[in-house]
């Protein structure tokens, strides 16, 4: 496929922290025309050949990938192989230091001319090295949907949402979470100062803390999307959990893509359940967590 065609309808994940966009990405992701950042070039973001050693181990011939060790127990050597990854170290380079693109919601950023090309013309060099017709990428966190959408207009993109009970309790146990945005706000650049006052009143409490972000997060995604007018579908985790293939199906109709046999093979290696189904959090805590969402 010629190179200027790769960038054509690339297919964004996205979704708050812990609520299954991992697991539903890397299955949609397993698809063989679809090429994305890995964590090579989270660890080598300046190597553009890193790619090419993707290459070696994902082709028509075989598969040699890795998974993010969350959800299944993860093959001898995983942390060796390709996976697909949100690379920000990559993005970060891409982006250049007008931006915070890790952090920030974005909401009124737009990248500059020259950035776009920068961007555009390295994912096209990625996905040539790797052998792929067409971009998929995944981001936790804020949607920064104006921003992507600028980058690459004719985006689709797929927003994992999960029950935001289960959202919290999951972020809770997560050593990340309580080292850096249990007590302060994490993402940055979409509070205002009537905001920034109401978190100050709740930022001791974690539970109120961790929901009040994740509120934010899932607001600024839905009328972002809506006054960009992006086609998004809305996936629930829950539904992937009870009908993951049915899932699957939906989004490869979504972004257009066929029925891929590599997708077929990592569902049936995949064991899927909710592991926070279980309530952690006290009634009040629920109630809390449901006002603030």
């Amino acid at each position: 496929m010629p190179a200027h065609d790769r960038l054509e309808r690339p297919l964004i994940f996205i979704g708050p922290g812990r609520s299954g966009s991992t697991v539903i990405s890397e299955a949609v992701l397993a698809h063989e025309q679809l090429g994305w950042p890995s964590n090579y070039l989270e660890y080598r973001p300046h190597s553009p050949w890193v790619n090419l050693v993707q290459r070696l181990l994902d082709n028509d011939l075989w598969r040699l990938v890795g998974e993010k060790s969350q959800l299944n127990r993860t093959r001898q050597l995983n942390t060796l192989l390709p996976r697909p990854a949100e690379a920000y170290p990559f993005w970060a380079e891409l982006t250049g230091p007008d931006v915070d693109f890790a952090r920030g919601f974005l909401l009124h950023e737009r990248p500059s001319p020259r950035v776009r090309d920068r961007v555009r013309r390295t994912l096209q060099r990625m996905l040539a090295w790797q052998g792929k017709s067409r971009l998929g990428m995944k981001f936790t966190g804020p949607g920064r949907i104006g921003y992507l959408s600028a980058l690459f207009p004719d985006a689709r993109f797929v927003n994992v949402v999960r029950d935001p009970v289960a959202t919290v309790q999951s972020l809770l146990k997560v050593p990340f979470w309580a080292q850096l945005g249990m007590h302060r706000l994490w993402w940055t650049g979409a509070y205002s100062d009537d905001e920034r006052a109401e978190y100050e009143s709740l930022r001791e409490d974690p539970v109120a803390s961790t929901a009040f972000q994740l509120g934010k997060i899932l607001t600024t995604t839905r009328d972002e999307a809506a006054a960009c007018g992006v086609p998004m579908l809305t996936l629930a985790y829950e539904d992937f959990i009870v009908r993951p293939r049915e899932t699957v199906a939906q989004v490869l109709d979504f972004a257009g893509l066929p029925a891929s046999r590599w997708i077929d093979r990592k569902l049936d290696g995949m064991q899927v359940h909710d592991r926070n189904r279980a309530a952690i959090l006290d009634s009040r805590q629920v109630r809390l967590v449901e006002s603030l969402t």
